[in-house]
């Protein structure tokens, strides 16, 4: 049997879902309307300001072998419209000048390029700015005698005007006698301002459905005289009055209730003290926690002739794993990542003491130097079971020395033979001996353009399988073999911890997942 609470909750909820919604979809429609009537009448008046002054660029600067000065002015250009993604210079005989985006950062220096698309190498030959909209339609604009916009087709008869609905490909403005500008035109910039929009509609959504609950709830406890005791028996419990009881002789729900609620009077106490407990131990889990992210870089740092990608994965709210990115002066940079014994709030004090080690001798000391401090604060200051792995790169104009203290080895891609192979590691973990001085290597290797280093934790050979399997090295190994030549570190990154995952398919993560790769560019 469904009471009236429960009716009335649930009929204003749908009612306020539905007003909102039917609501939310009227605002959307209407804001998508008017964001992209904004990019075409944009779109036109900026092809109309700028064809003129890009022609003159040309003919005053890129003709004349300026590209530098050419491409600022022409950067310049694009940040007073944010929906233009390309811009092109072609003569009427379709020969491109010069395209935004193949000359980016340097000026074109191959053979002649020609337009290959026919329709717009016919649209460039014409003295009409022209339109082609994502429905495949090419529309002409044409000024009648008293300066207003006519929309027409390539013969100059009257056609549908463009509409709020419909998305611009391209615009060509021509400037006699020789020259046609072909704008780009982007909706990313209406894409996210909608998708803004609709959040925020979500959100208020959420508002209406909470506020739908609430009236429900107080407008069928007055209807009622058996809930209402129980509010009065709720404010009495929620004051601590743990013996308080109400007394409901109904046989319906409430009654049901009513004596749940006594039964509940007794056990609160315990209840409470635990819940309380938990909260505690969960909110300093939480402070635990975001202090070990702000140990790790807020973002990658840009190293010239690195592309760097990292990630940690940590296998409870505080892992043992970390990485650091430090420069010592403006051509040298340490690298290391380092692996604590366990996991949870002692790991994380381990992790955040040997970072701020590394971080204060990193610019004025020798690898082995700081491993050593590192391993005589971590002896003298940390529990004896605790130990910490680490591998530690000097990266400095393309050259490459490192050092190990008992952390897995690296992996080194090499793109000429597009073979991979491990570099020498060694060492003992930081914390296990007083004096580690004598323990301590440093190594140089080869790292070519196009080369890739991953540096990992053990979380991910020993990655373990549903059925009991473990990840391995090799299989590691194989997985960089097969996404060494990807043209970023980033879909490195990503292509190697999918194989992880896939191999791990529904198993529970033991251990923390870090990686760190570099590749030389």
């Amino acid at each position: 049997m469904r009471s009236i609470k429960t009716k009335l909750i649930t009929a204003i909820s749908v009612l306020i879902i539905f007003l909102f919604s039917i609501t939310a979809l009227l605002l959307i429609d209407d804001k998508t309307k008017e964001l992209s009537h904004d990019i075409y009448t944009n779109a036109r008046s900026f092809s109309e300001l700028t064809t003129p002054k890009i022609v003159d660029l040309y003919k005053s600067l890129l003709a004349e072998k300026s590209f530098v000065i050419f491409n600022r002015e022409v950067k310049d250009i694009f940040r007073k419209n944010i929906d233009i993604s390309k811009i092109r210079l072609v003569t009427y005989a379709g020969e491109i000048l010069y395209d935004s985006v193949q000359e980016k950062d340097r000026s074109y220096e191959g053979e002649t390029r020609h337009v290959a698309d026919q329709d717009l190498k016919a649209r460039l030959q014409r003295n009409l700015p022209s339109y082609l909209l994502a429905s495949g339609r090419t529309v002409y604009l044409k000024k009648d005698s008293e300066g207003n916009y006519i929309s027409v087709n390539e013969n100059e008869k009257e056609v549908t005007p463009i509409s709020d609905t419909d998305k611009i490909i391209n615009v060509v403005l021509p400037l006699p006698p020789n020259y046609s500008v072909v704008f780009d035109v982007t909706y990313e910039n209406l894409n996210a301002r909608i998708l803004g929009t609709t959040k925020r509609i979500v959100l208020l959504l959420v508002f209406g459905v909470l506020l739908g609950l609430g009236f429900g709830w107080v407008f069928s406890g007055k209807i009622t005289n058996p809930i209402e005791k129980l509010k009065e028996g709720a404010l009495i419990i929620g004051k601590g009055d743990f013996k308080a009881r109400v007394n409901v002789k109904t046989r319906d729900e409430v009654g049901v209730l009513a004596d749940t609620f006594n039964k509940m009077a007794q056990d609160l106490e315990i209840s409470t003290k635990a819940m309380i407990e938990k909260e505690r131990m969960s909110k300093e889990l939480e402070v635990a926690a975001r202090i070990q992210k702000q140990i790790l870089p807020e973002k990658l740092p840009t190293i010239a002739g690195l592309d760097i990608a990292a990630t940690v994965i940590p296998a409870t709210e505080i892992g043992g794993d970390c990485y650091d990115f430090i420069q010592v002066d403006p051509d040298t940079n340490i690298i290391y990542i380092s692996d604590v014994t366990g996991h949870g709030i002692p790991s994380g004090i381990v992790v955040s003491i040997a970072n701020a080690i590394i971080y204060s001798y990193a610019r004025s000391s020798s690898m082995s130097d700081i491993l050593f401090n590192a391993n005589r604060v971590l002896k003298n200051k940390t529990l004896q079971n605790m130990f910490m792995t680490l591998l530690m790169l000097r990266y400095r104009q393309g050259k490459v020395s490192y050092m190990s203290a008992g952390h897995p080895e690296m992996l080194h891609y090499f793109a000429k033979d597009k073979k991979v192979s491990t570099e020498k590691g060694g060492g003992i973990a930081l914390g296990m001996v007083p004096d580690n001085s004598k323990m301590l290597t440093e190594s140089t290797m080869s790292f070519e353009i196009g080369d890739a280093i991953i540096l990992y934790s053990d979380g991910i050979p020993e990655a373990v399988s549903e059925h009991g399997d473990m990840y391995g090295l090799q299989r590691f190994k194989r997985a960089l073999n097969d996404c060494g030549e990807l043209a970023s570190a980033e879909a490195i990154k990503s292509a190697l911890i999918a194989d992880v995952k896939q191999f791990m398919g529904n198993a529970v993560q033991a251990d923390d997942i870090t990686m760190v790769v570099l590749r030389r560019v």
